[in-house]
């Protein structure tokens, strides 16, 4: 088996991923949460630790796992909204945390974000089409009467009626207030849009309008996204490739077909098999998961999935197994497939 950095679908037939609009490199991200004595390290949550991949123009990237495994903080580290660290990523082959402000406030035009919350994302004392002008005002894209046909065009994209530029966000369901987030990322013509869990907070009923328009915009504009969830059926049905986070690592990624049909780490097949079947006759075997989940703080020694995996050996106690390719473009990070 080949070890390395994963590569995307289009790599492995290239052989090279000069190609990617996104290439992360070993991302590291530890919260301190108490400082030593005499100046020592303290304690510190790896939220992120290690992460690799390549992203394509027009893939999108699902990224799932349990709470608190890093997917946000991943999706916050590539677009700097936070500094790592250690570790590189690059958009477009320019290492991002070499940038200066100015020189990152010109990537941000081609680097959005959807954010979980629809009530907390937008500012409750700005009308819904001065949020949507203000990034347009901020890049100085065109004039007066250009931003403001640029807000209604935006508007009718996501299926508003231009006519609510002037109202406040409490006048809109929550289904609503995502769209504008929507608009609101597609303000500038970015050519990468982080979701982070977009419709978590929506009524299923909606959630499946946002997914489809998400669907939508990304074909029509050609879009690359890291899409991240916690519904695996979800994460299914948009992504093109799916990597799978357990305490801070990807443990899994893949094509998305692969990945649910023949899951390779025994985390994914417990996830998967999580999954509801709307269908009372059909029967699923649950792999219930026992054991604690280890801290954050003090990571076991050899694999993180240990106290957890219902098929351990005592072998899986000696390293912390990296992320090898098993088949073609399909990744795990377990020996027992190694």
């Amino acid at each position: 088996m080949d070890a390395g950095l994963p590569p995307s679908a289009d790599t492995i037939t290239t052989g090279s991923s000069k190609t990617a609009l996104l290439s992360v490199r070993n991302l590291k991200k530890y919260f301190p949460i108490r400082e030593g004595l005499l100046g020592r390290p303290g304690l510190r949550v790896h939220a992120v630790d290690d992460v690799s991949f390549d992203l394509q123009r027009g893939e999108i990237l699902g990224l799932v796992g349990e709470s608190g495994c890093g997917k946000s903080t991943t999706g916050r580290l590539i677009l700097r909204l936070l500094e790592p660290t250690s570790g590189e990523v690059h958009f477009q082959s320019e290492n991002i945390f070499n940038a200066n402000a100015r020189r990152m406030r010109a990537l941000r035009r081609e680097m959005q974000i959807i954010f979980q919350d629809p009530y907390a994302s937008l500012n409750p004392r700005m009308t819904i089409g001065a949020t949507l002008e203000e990034p347009l005002i901020i890049h100085r894209t065109g004039n007066r009467n250009e931003r403001r046909a640029r807000v209604r065009q935006l508007l009718e994209k996501v299926g508003l009626d231009p006519g609510v530029v002037n109202r406040y966000p409490h006048e809109f369901s929550g289904g609503q207030r995502q769209r504008i987030g929507v608009a609101r990322a597609l303000a500038l013509n970015p050519k990468l849009i982080v979701a982070d869990e977009p419709v978590s907070s929506l009524d299923v009923s909606i959630q499946a309008q946002v997914i489809n328009l998400l669907e939508d915009i990304q074909q029509e504009y050609a879009l690359s996204m890291i899409f991240i969830a916690h519904d695996l059926n979800m994460v299914r049905h948009i992504s093109d490739r799916v990597a799978v986070m357990y305490l801070g690592r990807i443990v899994e990624l893949g094509p998305a077909t692969h990945l649910y049909r023949e899951p390779l780490h025994p985390y994914t097949e417990a996830l998967l098999a999580a999954i509801p079947i709307p269908d009372p006759k059909v029967k699923r075997t649950r792999i219930l998961l026992e054991g604690d989940l280890p801290s954050p703080v003090n990571l076991p020694p050899g694999c993180r999935f240990y106290s957890r995996c219902p098929k351990r050996i005592p072998d899986c106690l000696k390293e912390d197994p990296p992320l090898v390719q098993i088949r073609a473009g399909h990744w795990a990070a377990c020996i027992l497939v190694t």
